[in-house]
């Protein structure tokens, strides 16, 4: 097969020049390659760019390093008192930034430029508002999940609780829906400005699981969140994304209570969560012991051990964790600002790992990885011809 492969970059060569792009886009010569018009669809893994994203609150400002240079780049350097806990929509080209001290969750476009560098289109946009938000995640269909507290006028009193903010609804920043709140199960109604229950908007479900919720992660389906002050609750939790409430607010509660389900309770406080293909790890301070990196593998996040915590294994040591992102692949990063660094550690297993300085980040709190393939263009009658050459060449 190699020969077959070789034979092919060489048509390459005469059809683009030694000088193209094309030569640098992973393409699968062996099977023929997949296009969108003009642009290559599916690099190999190799060719993706990854940009880890960090938040400076103390600079007032938002960095990018593209991997693996460890330079860090302005992204946003203003219009932002207090930049804390950052997520990615990668599909959407979105970046989320919560500021507690405007009591607001932004949203900026992303664009990667021919030079590689990448940029916002200037835009700030707000996402929510009058929240002090905790942790930050986006789920595959654009929804922002939120947790945090609401800043509520009185008579109301805010609530520690998890927010949903529809993708749909970005552009308007329209209201926020109330998944889950701190309490004892019991199913709370949503309150109009003078403090009497709306009868037209659903109730949400309440769990002793959450105090004061800190990360947040999802997957296709699932909500999980970190408590940064466990208090009585468990310390690492998980929920359904979407909780059926029929019931509007002037009805009875539902006699059975919601249900949140405790995956670990071996940290006193959570500061970092990531989902990946292997499992589900965390960061934070445990009960006893020194403050690290933990994980619980994927056959355990579904069940978990919240009881005795027998299935939670320590993956690295790191002096202060403050957040955590994964890059899809097999590494995860962790913002150390014990260190004044970032570290990463492989998260293909959930086994002891030494971790790997991968930049200097002095003030750092939030982080945020994204992801997009390389792409160039070529012309139709290049590609036709290296399509078909290929596509001979796989037949031999």
């Amino acid at each position: 097969m190699a020969w077959r492969r070789n034979a092919a970059v060489w048509t390459a060569l005469v059809v683009f020049g030694a000088q193209s792009d094309a030569l640098k886009l992973g393409i699968n010569w062996e099977t023929g390659f997949e296009s969108s018009g003009l642009q290559w669809k599916s690099p190999l893994p190799g060719e993706t760019e990854r940009y880890l994203i960090a938040s400076f609150p103390k600079d007032f400002k938002i960095s990018y390093a593209r991997l693996p240079d460890p330079t860090w780049r302005p992204l946003i350097v203003h219009n932002v008192s207090n930049p804390a806990a950052l997520a990615v929509d990668e599909q959407n080209m979105r970046l989320f930034v919560a500021d507690p001290t405007a009591s607001k969750v932004f949203w900026y476009k992303l664009k990667v430029l021919p030079s590689k560098f990448l940029v916002t289109d200037g835009l700030q946009h707000v996402a929510a508002e009058n929240v002090v938000a905790k942790g930050l995640a986006v789920s595959q269909a654009g929804d922002l999940f939120i947790s945090g507290r609401t800043i509520a006028s009185p008579p109301l009193t805010g609530h520690s609780a998890i927010y949903k903010q529809a993708g749909d609804s970005l552009e308007a920043a329209g209201p926020l829906k109330r998944l889950w709140t701190a309490g004892d199960g019991s199913w709370i109604p949503a309150l109009l400005p003078d403090g009497a229950p709306a009868t037209s908007e659903p109730m949400s479900p309440s769990t002793p699981e959450i105090h004061q919720p800190g990360p947040v992660a999802v997957d296709m389906f699932t909500l999980f969140w970190g408590n940064a002050v466990k208090g009585n609750a468990s310390a690492v939790v998980r929920g359904p994304q979407t909780v059926p409430a029929p019931f509007p607010g002037g009805a009875a509660a539902p006699k059975s209570k919601a249900s949140a389900h405790a995956l670990a309770n071996n940290l006193q406080a959570v500061t970092g969560l990531a989902v990946t293909a292997s499992g589900i790890f965390y960061a934070g301070r445990p009960v006893q012991g020194r403050p690290g990196i933990f994980a619980l593998r994927s056959e355990d996040s579904l069940t978990g051990c919240a009881a005795d915590d027998h299935c939670v294994h320590r993956v690295a040591q790191v002096s202060n964790p403050v957040d955590m992102c994964w890059d899809g692949d097999a590494t995860l990063f962790v913002a150390d600002a014990g260190s004044g660094a970032v570290v990463s550690v492989p998260s293909s297993t959930a086994s002891r790992h030494a971790v790997v300085k991968v930049a200097d980040a002095l003030g750092i709190h939030g982080i945020a990885m994204f992801a997009v393939p390389s792409a160039t263009k070529a012309t139709g009658l290049g590609m036709a011809v290296v399509s078909a050459m290929a596509s001979l060449l796989a037949s031999w």
